[in-house]
């Protein structure tokens, strides 16, 4: 691998959107249709789009492990009772269906999204991670980006409180071995992010990920272990992920972001 990777770009530098409505496997479709159908159900009128992202919107899903990921925007937000019948709903909707574990929901609210001060969160995202499945495609109003800090800083924006969130979910031993899994993968993003704009890439891939930090951070022991996780299987601890989630909590409040804004 030489670095700089550019991986994940154009020739021209600007990130490549790696989802694809055309990439989405057949055996989805029927629930996705069965989702999209559950919202309008639950949130009515309020649903202005939904977007896909995530290993289903790059065709890299495995049936039965994989989640899917989806981006709602909304004229409004939802009130505590819609929100809880779409809660309930797609729980039952879950457990009936063995494709998928679990959905999960990003809910933006349209008026919030197209503000300028968020070009570099929801801008971004809808423009270069999400594929529109429904409504009216917001990312035509953002332009093409290239790795920036500012990107970088927006989708760290809430990794602290996140580290604390799953600190507390190992420690009341709610966290299984999927989400042990999940803590090492949201390390992993949020250490790339330091590196990307030097690195001139932005990268999608997990194993892409950890071969670029240990490249730039070859004294990181950390880097290696999680590496052997992903390649290798190697069994999860949730002793030893809650020693590495430690160590990153410390880690990212000492590391700064690289890159010019």
């Amino acid at each position: 691998m030489q670095f700089p990777t550019r991986i994940g770009v154009d020739p021209a530098g600007y990130i490549l959107n790696q989802t694809s409505t055309q990439k989405i496997h057949p055996v989805y479709r029927e629930l996705l249709n069965q989702i999209l159908e559950m919202l309008k159900r639950c949130a009515g009128a309020k649903v202005h789009s939904v977007y896909i992202y995530g290993s289903v919107g790059r065709g890299e899903a495995v049936q039965g492990t994989s989640d899917i990921d989806l981006s709602v925007l909304l004229t409004s937000p939802l009130l505590p009772q819609e929100k809880a019948l779409l809660d309930r709903e797609t729980a039952a909707l879950v457990h009936l269906n063995p494709l998928v574990p679990k959905v999960d929901y990003d809910m933006g609210v349209v008026a919030e999204v197209l503000k300028q001060e968020n070009q570099f969160y929801w801008g971004f995202w809808l423009k270069h991670v999400c594929s529109c499945i429904y409504g009216e495609d917001l990312s035509v109003k953002w332009p093409r980006m290239k790795p920036d800090i500012r990107i970088c800083q927006a989708m760290n924006q809430d990794l602290m409180e996140t580290l604390a969130g799953y600190r507390k979910a190992i420690l009341t031993k709610e966290a299984d071995a999927y989400k042990l899994q999940s803590i090492l993968k949201r390390i992993v993003r949020g250490a790339y992010c330091y590196v990307a704009v030097r690195d001139e890439s932005w990268s999608t891939d997990i194993r892409e990920n950890l071969q670029i930090l240990q490249h730039y951070f070859p004294n990181e022991a950390y880097f290696r272990e999680i590496e052997a996780v992903f390649l290798f299987q190697k069994p999860l601890n949730r002793d030893d992920v809650l020693s590495c989630l430690d160590y990153f909590i410390t880690w990212f409040s000492e590391h700064s972001i690289e890159g010019k804004e």
